[in-house]
């Protein structure tokens, strides 16, 4: 799934953009910025243990091209705003329920097929929410005390 950018209103008229209109990173692109990313969360806090080797990442990168192809632009871009609120929260375990719930309110009656796979795909860990919303609250603890330089 891709978050929804939140550059100024030069960028408007490509948010409005059909899916085919819009030029987005390849799978592989997708998959090698993800990998560097964890990696790079896991060597600034090694007592988190992010499952490098299970590479949980891959099925949420596919995931996110199953939404683009499954859902229209509005039902999609409802949805990332969703999971941008998500991320904004830091995936505290009230943000993980409260996108829960929105998710199921949004996908049940009109895309079931969507909503499993988000269960399946995205909820199914609350372990490794409960992880990256502690070293993230770490990090910004981290940021405080040294200036946020």
């Amino acid at each position: 799934m891709s978050a929804p950018t939140t550059s100024g209103a030069a960028d408007a008229p490509s948010r409005c953009a059909t899916n085919s209109e819009q030029k987005l990173p390849s799978r592989e692109e997708q998959l090698a910025a993800m990998t560097a990313r964890v990696e790079e969360l896991q060597k600034q806090d090694p007592s988190a243990d992010f499952k490098l080797e299970q590479k949980w990442w891959v099925p949420s990168l596919d995931f996110g091209s199953y939404l683009q192809d499954a859902l229209p632009q509005e039902i999609s871009a409802q949805f990332n705003a969703i999971f941008a609120k998500l991320i904004q929260d830091k995936f505290a375990p009230e943000a993980v329920a409260k996108a829960r719930k929105e998710s199921r309110e949004l996908l049940q009656a009109e895309y079931p097929q969507a909503l499993e796979r988000v269960e399946e795909t995205v909820f199914k860990n609350d372990a490794q929410f409960a992880d990256l919303h502690r070293h993230l609250q770490g990090v910004d603890s981290i940021g405080r005390a040294g200036g946020n330089c």
